[in-house]
């Protein structure tokens, strides 16, 4: 009986495991219980609770330097235009790193009147977070384009990257108005590179 207590108390552990955590800009390390984290990209913010607390918190994007919730990697950039200007700092899924490049990307579901559309946010930067290439887009059938472009961008900074373009091959130009495409960024998975 003992030892069936015992190995229950250790299955237990392991079911409260934490994967949703924080490093702010100071580098304090913050845990988030995962039931709660909400990360609210229209209000440049995380909203989480502590583990072991109920009360809601938040940390606004400006203060975070990166976030793992989950397989996603979330973190704050202060991008670097085509002027060399920096833009305004905004914190983004990272769906792909290699030593080189990242690719970043957020999406933001507007809700009208007539219905809802999500807007694509979709950069590939450098180590220092110079824009090299971008597509911003919705879901619209008029934004044909704008997708096309998104496969040319992926095979050009990642093609030595093989976990990216074996995903990436799930949704790549299946459909003649390549809506199948937007996808890959559905799923905000981050994908480390060797």
């Amino acid at each position: 009986m003992k030892k069936l207590f015992i190995l229950l108390c250790f299955l237990s552990l392991s079911s409260f495991a934490q994967t949703a955590y924080f490093f702010n800009k100071k580098g304090e390390k913050i845990v988030m219980r995962d039931d709660t984290v909400e990360i609210l990209v229209v209000d440049d913010r995380i909203s989480y609770a502590e583990v072991g607390k109920s009360w809601e918190k938040y940390i606004r994007f400006k203060d975070l330097d990166y976030a793992i919730v989950g397989p996603h990697y979330f973190k704050s950039f202060k991008l670097i235009n085509a002027k060399g200007k920096s833009e305004k700092e905004t914190a983004f899924f990272v769906l792909a790193e290699t030593k080189e490049r990242k690719l970043l990307s957020y999406t933001v579901t507007v809700i009208g009147k007539y219905g809802s559309s999500k807007y694509y946010n979709i950069y590939c930067i450098d180590n220092n977070n110079n824009i090299l290439d971008y597509v911003k887009l919705n879901e619209s059938f008029v934004y044909k384009g704008a997708r096309m472009k998104i496969s040319p961008m992926i095979n050009k900074h990642f093609s030595d990257c093989p976990e990216v373009m074996s995903e990436f091959s799930k949704f790549e130009d299946t459909d003649e108005k390549h809506l199948n495409v937007l996808g890959f960024f559905d799923s905000q998975r981050y994908i480390k590179c060797n």
